[in-house]
């Protein structure tokens, strides 16, 4: 009789090394895939910051390009309005339907502001604006006088699970109207 009661005793339930085994089975099969959708997630967002960054950097650029062709088609000096972007700290600027320019007093500019009714990232504080993760300077110099300037446009900001990142847009551009001797 006792040997029927030690084997029903046997048959009752897992042991306590049996029960930590399948937890451990149970715990390392769902990691795997959890630590998967983690780096997607992460590759994910830093692509979105990346793509956000190079348009703020390609907008100043074709803003510029804008300008200076207005300016030649004016017959104004080609880098006329863009005094402020010659100096060493740079320049931030506010594209769009209000041109804004002015020279940073610190290099890299303070960071923009995004207005969350009109989806656009400006350069002031104001009602519906806040604070975004970006800063944008352009740098402008002349290297050949009146024919060719090089424009640097470089976007920072503060990343959800990288350090500060960054990217630099340069582009040469030409006085397509310059004065002929």
């Amino acid at each position: 009789m006792r040997k029927n009661q030690q084997q029903k005793n046997k048959q009752k339930g897992f042991t306590l090394i049996e029960t930590l085994v399948a937890i451990f089975i149970l715990l390392v099969s769902t990691t795997g895939p959890l630590s998967f959708a983690q780096s997607g997630l992460r590759a994910s967002f830093l692509a979105r910051d990346q793509v956000v960054a190079f348009y703020l950097a390609q907008d100043v650029t074709e803003t510029v390009k804008n300008i200076r062709d207005n300016n030649s088609l004016n017959g104004d000096d080609w880098l006329l309005g863009l005094n402020a972007c010659l100096d060493p700290n740079g320049c931030k600027m506010e594209t769009g339907q209000a041109l804004n320019i002015a020279t940073c007093s610190a290099d890299p500019c303070g960071p923009m502001y995004y207005a969350s009714s009109t989806r656009e990232y400006v350069l002031s504080p104001g009602i519906g604006r806040s604070p975004s993760r970006y800063t944008r300077t352009m740098y402008l110099k002349e290297i050949v006088p009146d024919r060719e300037a090089q424009m640097v446009v470089v976007v920072e900001w503060d990343s959800t699970f990288f350090s500060e990142r960054r990217i630099v847009v340069q582009e040469n551009i030409y006085n397509s109207v310059s004065a002929r001797p």
